[in-house]
């Protein structure tokens, strides 16, 4: 018998030819072929290489037999590196960004407390000992962690018409009208309808830049629109590392074009209430920044307390943002001489941004100037768009010929009217002023008057415009604004001429149907501004028409009724439901109804002007009842004067006054 394994060997052994034949040619292929040896193990061909069945080097992107082709080159399965489905790569990375983001945050905080000197820290100690009485507003209040400069910054947070506490005794008859309507107003916080959240930037961002730039920009061009959208709204927006100020900037034009919203607009959404709280938790880093962006912070703080003046203390925050300007010589020509077009344009624009607000409110609040318009050498900024501030040209640049709604011919024309205003009110409503030689007073008043013409017929002309501070109506509400500041009692003139009574009763007449055709147009919401001046041009209309039987007999009486009802109408309309708005339109209902009784009475012959209600008129001007005795004739006018004048002496004892700071128009 054979062995087992000769037998297994036999039969492994092929029983037919072919098969004889194709057991040789199956022995090489237990070693890799000769031209396989030079690749890689990971190498693999193409697909193009592949259905060729030809060599493929394996290079990647593109290997060289399809390059050498000029043709696609498809990589083999193998070497594509497909991504784990369960990777959170996208997550971690957004987290490392808000963490870092923090980090910057917390490092410039830190900053901001060692940067204030020691003789700060101990002047915040005092104070807040001193202040245990004063109650701060409800916007600083919460959580947030306590800087050196707190109080610094809360007080720019304080009511800008706050009545004293009673340790104090300041003389009221120095207040004005808007101390005794705002004075007792407390800001009260709004529910918010949307937690913000809840809400992407993205939802509401794009649409509050416009109205923001579109409605307010061109009164106050404090910001450049690309460098703010690019470097302060579109890291916020992409959850990038914002700068310092990026917060507090975006949600400040948040606030302020959310205050240019109608109510039904509002419905639904965040109010501007609901951002300023949010922007004023960074307004300690405002303070620590460089004086430029400060500045313009401040500015933007202004810009909201013109819709809110309890909410920012204006007074205060424009005396600082002028002693920055300043103290930095933004004033001075030659600090803008050295400069590049767009840095020498923006510095510009920001001095006379807080001129404008410092005239406003020195002239509103019967205060100081805060600078002589002598020392100020600046040129006016150019009229120009943002977008020409960057394009860089070889020679000088010209300003446009022909008004645009997004260049500064707007901002350009109001500062003259400032200049005009302020020259006005240094040369009658100081407080230190006399009274005027006749002829002396019909001089000045004569050639205020023709500049004032001279204005209102070169005012620059838009169509269309969504801003209302570029409607002719505007333009008409500031120069009958500037003529009743021209021609009403005043120090220089307390007893008003015929004429002057006459001005008065057409310019008052004509503000109100202009705020009438703005709120027919849907061109103007509530503000503290067009409420205040509603309010003392209806006061000037009554008192006109009290003043002179001669008027009187002019207008006549239907035509007067009809202003009393238009002007109650409106200040009820512009409020918007406000307890302010409610108390002005009573007052205006009040006086309008005594007044008006007055066109029944039987006039005096040769009496054109009531001499006696003028004389006493100017007395209540410019005594204030600590000058007045008991038994002086200012005592006792309230028990001497006739029943019909009874309402304007409680205006007087209210402190609605009409001289010193008469026309508180703000921002007009």
């Amino acid at each position: 018998m054979r062995p087992m394994d000769e037998e297994v060997s036999s039969a492994e052994q092929p029983s037919s030819p072919i098969g004889a034949e194709a057991a040789p040619s199956s022995q090489p292929s237990r070693s890799p072929h000769l031209h396989r040896q030079r690749f890689r193990r990971s190498a693999a061909a193409c697909e193009r290489c592949r259905r060729r069945k030809q060599k493929c080097d394996g290079k990647l992107p593109i290997c060289s037999s399809c390059a050498q082709a000029r043709v696609p080159c498809i990589p083999s399965e193998r070497l594509v590196v497909r991504s784990d489905s369960n990777c959170n790569c996208a997550e971690l990375r957004e987290h490392v960004s808000r963490l870092e983001a923090e980090i910057q945050l917390l490092t410039s905080q830190l900053a901001s407390k060692t940067d204030v000197p020691q003789r700060a820290t101990l002047h915040v100690a005092d104070s807040s000992a001193t202040d245990e009485t004063t109650p701060l507003p409800q916007a600083t209040s919460g959580d947030k962690p306590q800087y050196p400069d707190a109080p610094y910054s809360e007080r720019i947070l304080r009511p800008t018409f706050a009545k004293h506490g009673p340790k104090e005794t300041v003389e009221q008859s120095f207040w004005s009208s808007p101390w005794h309507l705002w004075g007792d107003m407390t800001v009260e916080p709004s529910p918010g309808a949307i937690d913000p959240g809840s809400l992407s930037i993205g939802d509401y961002g794009p649409q509050l830049i416009e109205i923001f730039f579109a409605r307010r920009w061109s009164q106050f061009p404090i910001l450049h629109r690309g460098t703010f959208y690019n470097e302060h709204y579109l890291p916020l927006s992409q959850e990038l590392p914002p700068r310092p100020l990026s917060s507090f900037q975006v949600n400040m034009v948040f606030a302020i074009a959310a205050a240019e919203r109608g109510p039904a607009d509002s419905q639904h959404r965040l109010s501007h209430e609901d951002f300023f709280r949010i922007a004023v938790r960074d307004l300690h880093l405002v303070l620590a920044e460089d004086d430029l962006a400060c500045i313009q912070c401040l500015l933007l703080l202004c810009m909201y307390g013109s819709n809110e003046p309890q909410s920012v203390n204006m007074w205060y925050t424009t005396g600082l943002a002028l002693r920055l300007a300043v103290g930095i010589d933004l004033h001075r020509y030659e600090t803008v001489a050295g400069k590049d077009l767009f840095n020498a344009e923006m510095c510009k624009r920001l001095f006379w941004s807080v001129y404008l607000m410092d005239r406003s409110m020195s002239i509103a609040m019967g205060r100081p100037l805060g600078i002589r318009d002598a020392d100020i050498t600046v040129p006016l900024p150019l009229q120009l768009t943002d977008d020409q501030l960057r394009v860089e040209a070889s020679g000088p640049v010209m300003a446009n010929l022909v008004p645009q709604c997004n260049d500064t011919s707007t901002f350009v024309h109001v500062i003259k009217l400032r200049r005009i205003n302020a020259e006005i009110y240094q040369t009658l409503h100081s407080v230190g002023s006399g009274m005027m030689d006749s002829a002396a007073l019909d001089a000045i008043r004569h050639g205020h008057y023709v500049h004032l013409n001279e204005w209102l017929v070169s005012a620059p002309r838009y169509f269309p415009t969504p801003s209302m501070f570029q409607m002719p109506e505007w333009f008409q509400i500031a120069y009958h604004h500037a003529v009743l500041s021209l021609y009403r009692p005043s120090h220089g003139a307390p007893v008003a001429s015929l004429s002057a009574v006459r001005l008065c009763l057409d310019s008052s007449i004509s503000l109100i149907s202009c705020y009438a055709s703005l709120y027919a147009k849907n061109k103007i919401t509530y503000t503290f501004v067009a409420l205040n001046s509603l309010f003392m041009a209806g006061v000037t209309m009554l008192h006109s028409l009290r003043a002179s039987a001669a008027v009187r007999q002019e207008l006549g009486k239907p035509a007067a009724e009809a202003n009393v009802k238009s002007c109650v109408g409106l200040l009820h309309n512009v409020s918007r439901g406000r307890a302010v708005g409610a108390r002005c339109a009573q007052i205006i209902e009040r006086l309008g109804h005594i007044t008006l009784t007055v066109f029944d009475q039987a006039p005096q012959p040769d009496e054109e002007l009531d001499i006696e209600f003028l004389s006493w008129f100017g007395l209540k001007c410019h005594h204030s009842s600590a000058d007045a005795t008991p038994g002086s004739e200012q005592g006792q006018a309230g028990d001497l004067m006739p029943s019909i004048d009874v309402a304007w002496n409680d205006l007087f004892a209210q402190g609605f006054k009409l001289s010193e700071t008469g026309y508180m128009n703000l921002f007009l």
